[in-house]
């Protein structure tokens, strides 16, 4: 379903240049315990070449870049791969410098045969600055205890994240069982579970929550992995 009034904010958003506006999924940061299960391919690579792709049509223009692998974290890589950004305010918030490393999380893309994508407000980044990211892969891939942990964030109405929504119950629904959370002063949640299926809800008699068009994660059709996150948001459905 869509909802105009975000369609038209996003719309504009979207007609900016890069440097004016960068249109992210919500809530941010993106975990990289979230990140790493929804990117098929993770690598550190180099960046070998880069080229500019015109538009054609009603597609923008956009960039392509060749990248030498030089470890694969996630998934299987050929020894060189190219990677597609569309010159929009998705794109990412870092520089690409030939010859500089990077640690990349990849989604392949279905209407460029081949290529691959990344999340611009997501973890990739120069590989110089991964240290961090790449010690929260390793807790994931050495998990043992079969936890998870849901995070997010609940607002009032209008776009994002600017109204929160505090002291509300939160409930994960599972075979398992019932997880409950309480939202805090800025409207955000968290709570381990084990991993599994959920369907994730926003339990006020007086007030009711929509998710938000652009969570992460469906809140109605999680599936986490043991060592892995989701992150969810809601808005008021009164707006």
């Amino acid at each position: 379903m869509r909802y105009p009034l975000i369609s038209l904010l996003v719309g504009f958003l979207l007609s900016l240049p890069p440097s004016a506006a960068a249109f992210c999924n919500e809530p941010q940061p993106r975990l990289v315990c979230a990140e790493f299960f929804s990117s098929p391919l993770i690598v550190e690579a180099t960046l070998v070449q880069k080229s500019h792709e015109p538009g054609t049509g009603d597609e923008l223009d956009g960039y392509v870049y060749s990248l030498h692998v030089n470890r694969t974290v996630r998934g299987e890589a050929a020894r060189t791969i190219r990677v597609y950004e569309e010159n929009s305010s998705g794109r990412a918030t870092f520089d690409w410098v030939a010859r500089r490393d990077y640690l990349l999380f990849l989604f392949p893309l279905t209407n460029k045969k081949g290529m691959w994508a990344l999340d611009g407000c997501g973890n990739s980044g120069p590989l110089s600055k991964a240290a961090a990211a790449l010690a929260d892969i390793a807790k994931v891939k050495a998990s043992t205890s079969g936890d998870a942990m849901i995070q997010g964030v609940v607002n009032g109405p209008d776009f994002a994240a600017t109204q929160p929504s505090s002291g509300l119950r939160v409930t994960a629904r599972s075979a398992a069982g019932l997880f409950n959370a309480v939202t805090d002063k800025d409207g955000e949640f968290r709570m381990s579970v084990p991993a599994g299926r959920y369907v994730v809800s926003v339990n006020e008699s007086s007030l009711s929550f929509r998710p938000y068009e652009f969570s992460y994660e469906d809140p109605e059709a999680l599936e986490i992995q043991p060592g892995g996150c989701a992150q969810v948001q809601f808005v008021d459905s009164q707006h």
